[in-house]
């Protein structure tokens, strides 16, 4: 279980969250939702080990993240960013087999791993192409598959939507799903009835140090969301 104890987060020396206590798990799949600068982006970070800007713990079956080496927190941790600018011109399907790099699997097998997320992810078309010569919704997708090709045991997701067109965001929410049977999955975003739709359970982040956390159920509720957006026509 990757586990949040005492959570305390920082950005820019700020405190923007505080007193967060909450687990994710394998068979979970958690949406965190909130308003915009609440600090969501801030604690998939922290997650990832990407950052140490925070007090309290940070475990993953009760061993610090940040102790962790990198290879074995990428086995056990992927992570897509919000925005990500690629820099240098691989292929897409080098691009995607980069997710493999924790493993100490044959060639074969990375190869076959590959060809199967890139037909999980619907760009087998593009494997050949250039990544700095595609569209932000087509780099969107191959940074997805690059996550999913990761096979880690948390695959976090901040916005993962962004840029994609409204069918195949249908398609990765249920490849997202599927993956939560056996992994845990947790995913920054906005869209309520994404979130509605397809997660277990949120955490919605109502202040800097008021939050809760359950099954979807129980937590999108219209009082609940009344609180969230602060404003009931948005309900309607």
């Amino acid at each position: 279980m990757l586990t949040v104890k005492s959570g305390r987060f920082i950005q820019n020396n700020v405190v923007i969250m505080e007193d967060i206590e909450c687990g994710f798990k394998s068979g979970e799949f958690w949406g965190i939702i909130g308003q915009n600068g609440i600090g969501k982006s801030t604690l998939l970070d922290a997650l990832s080990g990407l950052s140490n800007q925070y007090q309290g713990s940070i475990c993953i079956d009760q061993t610090p993240v940040h102790t962790l080496d990198p290879v074995t927190r990428a086995r056990k941790i992927s992570y897509l960013l919000q925005e990500q600018e690629p820099s240098l011109a691989f292929k897409v399907s080098e691009a995607v087999a980069m997710g493999r790099f924790p493993w100490l699997t044959s060639k074969t097998e990375d190869k076959q791993i590959t060809e199967d997320i890139l037909s999980l992810c619907r760009i087998n078309h593009l494997k050949d192409r250039n990544i700095l010569q595609l569209s932000g919704g087509e780099r969107r997708k191959v940074e997805i598959a690059t996550c999913l090709a990761q096979q880690a045991d948390y695959l976090l997701l901040d916005e993962p939507l962004n840029h994609l067109d409204l069918v195949y965001k249908n398609h990765i929410m249920q490849v997202f799903k599927q993956y939560s049977q056996e992994h845990a999955v947790v995913m920054v975003c906005h869209d309520i009835e994404v979130v509605k739709n397809y997660c277990s359970h949120v955490l919605m982040v109502l202040g800097k140090d008021c939050y809760i956390a359950g099954t979807s159920a129980t937590i999108l509720t219209k009082q609940n969301l009344q609180r969230l957006f602060n404003d009931s026509s948005q309900l309607n």
